[in-house]
């Protein structure tokens, strides 16, 4: 059996992909953009469904005229409600791609950046993502005016549900505290659920770890040659999920974990990495979800 396969035996039989990705931020040229699962017609804290379909007739004009805001603030019913008197200021960014996948709807958004007042928000909520230790997490939340409700009484519980059908779609805030708890966190790269939509051939966690797993550098060149090299920076805690990969790879690699056991690579990770036990955890389930999904795929060639 090869590390790989012990690796994979020891894989959950379900892997949580849904929390906010600590990883590094892609950024095209001075442009920062996240991505995040929208809605996905799960029942939300005020019971009300949203559909995919009547997101998707709208997607033109959220487009075109729709904002990304912390908690809907920028919002004039909700800035009236609160007494802001710049709801501007809320703004953090503009979407700029919108793709759906049966029920689930997902937003590419840019962020503003610049040296004014009207990025301020947007700055923070970048570096709390990107530099932060451990990283704040966001989850998205759809806003608009809605045009045509129905209600639906659900079989189970006998509860009325309100099911949205038509919207005018103006907005999506993050906040810490979303109404909808059924989608997964916003990220700084588009990955798991979100790889779907803007990576059509999903991460290859085989091939991103060769160069971990090589046991003579030497034999290898170009980028592939510096994959062990950098894994030495001096610094016991990694900055980001991939340099944590690397590390975990290469200690594997290296025979320096003996037990491949889910609990017992995130014990090693927490008392030799500088992580807390639930970010170890939390990199550890993601570490063997790639692994598994990087496997599986190489196996189906």
């Amino acid at each position: 059996m090869t590390r790989e396969d012990a690796l994979l035996s020891s894989t959950p039989d379900y892997i949580s992909m849904d929390y906010m990705l600590k990883a590094t931020p892609a950024q095209e040229g001075d442009s920062r953009f996240i991505y995040f699962e929208a809605s996905n017609e799960g029942r939300d804290q005020q019971d009300e469904i949203v559909l995919a379909k009547a997101l998707e007739e709208s997607a033109s004009h959220f487009l075109s005229f729709g904002a990304v805001d912390l908690d809907h603030k920028s919002m004039p019913s909700v800035a009236k409600m609160y007494g802001i008197e710049r709801p501007e200021l809320w703004e953090i960014g503009t979407p700029v791609d919108v793709r759906f996948d049966g029920s689930s709807t997902f937003v590419k958004a840019q962020l503003f950046s610049g040296d004014t007042p009207l990025a301020e928000n947007a700055n923070l909520v970048w570096d709390s993502m990107t530099k932060l230790n451990p990283s704040r997490k966001y989850y998205p939340s759809v806003g608009g005016k809605v045009l045509a409700k129905s209600l639906k009484i659900d079989p189970n519980t006998g509860d009325k549900i309100g099911v949205v059908s038509k919207v005018r779609w103006t907005n999506v805030a993050i906040s810490q505290h979303p109404v909808n708890q059924h989608v997964g966190g916003v990220a700084t790269i588009p990955f798991g659920v979100l790889a779907k939509s803007w990576c059509p051939e999903g991460f290859d966690l085989t091939k991103a770890l060769e160069a971990s797993y090589a046991t003579d550098a030497r034999a290898k060149t170009g980028g592939a040659a510096l994959g062990l090299q950098s894994l030495d920076r001096g610094s016991k805690t990694p900055r980001s999920y991939f340099e944590f990969r690397d590390h975990l790879a290469k200690a594997i690699n290296d025979g320096i974990v003996d037990r491949m056991s889910a609990d017992g690579l995130v014990s090693y990770s927490a008392g030799n990495f500088g992580l807390s036990y639930d970010e170890a955890a939390e990199w550890v389930d993601r570490f063997l979800g790639d692994l598994k999904s990087g496997l599986s795929k190489k196996r189906s060639h």
